[in-house]
């Protein structure tokens, strides 16, 4: 328990350093004030250690009823006609939580509920806020709770999914659906815990007039409950780190975007120069080594110059590190470019030394190999541009990436959230999508 407090702690200060650093322009604090003020009030359920708690599921799968049951109080209205519930509602649970001073409970309209795309997307996002998911479902799962639940674990939710009304099954069938579920979910590495709970029960009773009513009786959620009180007790801190992490990683890609964006001209101009240097330099030098260290030196700079333009600084030598991983990575950056650089470099060597034999004619067809050196240092250059800005969009150091990298290491770290979360492969973003239209 000690040890998910430092994390909590630790993750409340960095994430305070990280966003000291980011240098917002008053442009930038106006186009995200939305987003901002989502991650400040997020920071502020972190420090309060509030945490939040949200049920999701298909209309009349009993959400409301099972959050009634949990707190055995009638708080969230249910009704007969499926999909009583039209917004969301919180309530704060009357218990107590070790590491926590608050946990409230919100109950959410039922994902089909909604017909208009704009209050679905509404609602998605207010699940989304909340530090823990109880997914339910009444039945087998079917294609919506699937694309639900894809959605939920891309965005790196941790999810608790509880089959409801298992009163009205025998233990042959419980167990054909459950198998069914876990086979439905196999995408994820780690098997899924599924609760069973009857949040609402009832049985067929007799009336003095031979008439057959059914009546609702105690509803069988302990299990849950308890399951849920140590989740919380043990990693309620993780909960509230983790969506922290994510808004702000989230935050983070939108402001990188918008930097990129606004200076991709500017970015450019920057590249076109440092290329004409570099082309400049390895035409008129004759020696190889000369021109890979120039040529490092050239790609480094650009790449510190191009953090500055961005806001996003690098120091020299994560910068030589980076032109370093890029070159391996690229196969005209690495292997072909040096192969090239070598032997136009021997064919105008020979030419040189061969030119008091020739009367200094074999310095003719030096000429048309400078400039292919030349050509190919302007293209290497923009590539190495090209690809600097893709990785200050994707993230290229600990401090720049701190969100995601604390976000990676939670998951990573704890198996708790591995199972929860299925398998942290859906660690995306959508800065991986196709952003091609942002780089120089």
């Amino acid at each position: 328990m000690i040890y998910q407090r430092d994390i909590a702690t630790k993750c409340k200060f960095l994430l305070g350093q990280w966003k000291e650093n980011l240098n917002l322009t008053n442009y930038e604090r106006t186009k995200f004030e939305d987003t901002l003020n989502q991650l400040d009030f997020q920071i502020n359920k972190l420090e309060k250690k509030e945490l939040q708690i949200s049920v999701h599921g298909r209309v009349g799968v009993g959400k409301s009823s099972l959050l009634n049951a949990l707190i055995e109080k009638q708080v969230f209205p249910t009704d007969i006609i499926n999909g009583n519930t039209k917004t969301s509602k919180s309530y704060k649970w009357d218990e107590r939580f070790q590491g926590l001073n608050k946990v409230e409970l919100i109950d959410s309209p039922g994902i089909d509920e909604i017909n208009n795309s704009n209050k679905e997307e509404i609602n998605f996002n207010t699940v989304l806020d909340t530090d823990l998911i109880l997914y339910v479902i009444d039945s087998d799962i079917t294609r919506v709770d699937m694309n639900s639940i894809e959605d939920l674990l891309r965005h790196n939710k941790p999810i608790l999914i509880v089959l409801n009304r298992c009163d009205q099954w025998n233990r042959r069938e419980t167990k054909l659906i459950l198998s069914s579920v876990h086979r439905k979910l196999s995408f994820c590495k780690q098997k899924v815990k599924i609760a069973l709970v009857s949040s609402s029960p009832r049985k067929a009773k007799i009336k003095p007039d031979g008439t057959i009513r059914s009546e609702k009786t105690i509803p069988k959620v302990d299990i849950l409950k308890n399951e849920l009180k140590d989740i919380i007790d043990q990693s309620g801190d993780f909960f509230l780190c983790i969506n922290t992490l994510r808004i702000a990683d989230r935050f983070y890609n939108l402001l990188k975007e918008n930097r990129l964006l606004k200076k991709k001209k500017e970015a450019q101009n920057l590249i076109g120069r440092y290329a004409t240097l570099k082309a400049s330099g390895v035409a008129l030098n004759p020696f190889l080594m000369i021109d890979l260290i120039t040529g490092l030196a050239f790609d480094s700079s650009l790449i510190i110059q191009l953090s500055k333009l961005y806001g996003l600084e690098v120091g020299g030598p994560t910068a030589r590190q980076l032109v370093k991983k890029l070159s391996f990575q690229n196969s005209l950056l690495g292997g072909a470019q040096i192969g090239i650089q070598i032997t136009l470099n021997i064919l105008k060597q020979i030419m040189i030394f061969a030119a008091p034999l020739t009367g200094g004619l074999s310095l003719a067809p030096t000429a048309p190999i400078a400039i292919a050196q030349a050509a190919l240092a302007i293209h290497a250059t923009k590539l190495i541009g090209r690809l600097a800005a893709y990785k200050f969009l994707m993230g290229t150091s600990r401090n720049d990436g701190r969100p995601r990298l604390m976000l990676k290491y939670l998951l990573k770290n704890n198996s708790d959230f591995r199972i929860m979360i299925g398998d942290f492969k859906f660690l995306t973003s959508s800065t991986e999508k196709n952003k091609n239209y942002l780089l120089p």
